[in-house]
């Protein structure tokens, strides 16, 4: 499956956000704010790294790896 353009994460459905692929890029109502989506907890807790966040960190890939790994955590 391919990712598709960047999408407003505010206007799609919660099935929707549920249906996006792990690594989709999202923007949350204006397209500077930009992220990638890592998925839904069973809580409803919508889980992206948002680009802005990710510059304050060390590494990039353990960032992503550690909101990764909260995504899929109960």
């Amino acid at each position: 499956m391919q990712c598709k353009k960047a999408l407003d994460i505010w206007q799609l459905t919660d099935n929707q956000v549920k249906k996006l692929q792990v690594g989709q890029w999202v923007f949350a109502g204006n397209v500077k704010n930009t992220g990638r989506f890592l998925g839904v907890k069973k809580s409803g807790t919508v889980v992206v790294a948002w680009q802005g966040n990710a510059s304050f960190q060390k590494s990039y890939n353990e960032y992503i790896q550690q909101l990764l790994n909260y995504a899929r955590a109960n």
